[in-house]
């Protein structure tokens, strides 16, 4: 009895579905296409820009800490865990601790160019995303206007209020609203990814830059100092 009505209400709301998308007119379909690209980017991006992943918790406590492993003769033991570390933290810090640096501030400089590139391959698809909240909601107003055109073209060529000219009057209203309303739905959820994802990246970056920074001047000045 459940299955039975589970089922029902399964095929009557497949049913709507389509019937939304057959009234929809020729432009409901590259919003779909928008709609599965943004899905796609939007899953894409939540796997990847995980903090974990780009800065592990335990590398993190012991950059923190360097200048305590430094003291205690440790530092070799943490340079093994850097060269074998492959998130983005150690990659950078692999820069940042190179022997080809001969003094602090070109370590800074390579650490913060090395940086840069590392930040820019984070943004990636999120400019994807940008486009879609653009120029979903631009299809979504041409299939509008096209609706409203086949309403007053039916207006136009009948003087009277045929059952076919009541037709075409509804086709266009629902052409009309629907592709306005695919244009919306899939517009928002886009923009709101981006501007999360855009607020990760930037998160992300802050907190490489705290950890870079204190990690290299407490390595430097332990160095300069002949520690």
């Amino acid at each position: 009895m459940l299955a039975a009505g589970f089922t029902d209400n399964f095929s009557l709301s497949f049913q709507t579905l389509l019937d939304f998308f057959r009234t929809g007119g020729w432009f409901i379909f590259p919003i779909v296409v928008c709609w599965f690209i943004s899905i796609t980017v939007i899953l894409w991006k939540a796997l990847d820009l995980r903090q974990r992943r780009h800065i592990p918790p335990e590398l993190a406590a012991e950059l923190e800490n360097v200048g305590t492993t430094l003291r205690q003769g440790k530092f070799p033991a943490l340079q093994t865990r850097i060269q074998t570390e492959p998130s983005l933290l150690g990659r950078l810090c692999r820069v940042g601790i190179s022997s080809r640096h001969t003094t602090a501030e070109a370590a800074a400089r390579a650490t913060e160019t090395a940086a840069r590139e590392e930040v820019s391959r984070l943004e990636r698809g999120i400019p994807v995303l940008e486009i879609i909240f653009t120029i979903a909601p631009m299809l979504g107003l041409i299939g509008t206007v096209s609706g409203l055109v086949r309403i007053f073209s039916s207006l136009g060529t009948s003087s009277g209020q045929s059952a076919e000219q009541a037709r075409e009057i509804a086709h266009g209203i629902a052409e009309a609203m629907n592709t306005t309303i695919a244009g919306l739905v899939v517009a928002v959820p886009a923009l709101i990814a981006q501007v999360l994802y855009s607020r990760q990246v930037e998160r992300l970056a802050l907190r490489l830059s705290t950890l870079l920074t204190d990690f290299l001047d407490t390595c430097w000045s332990h160095s300069t100092n002949g520690g």
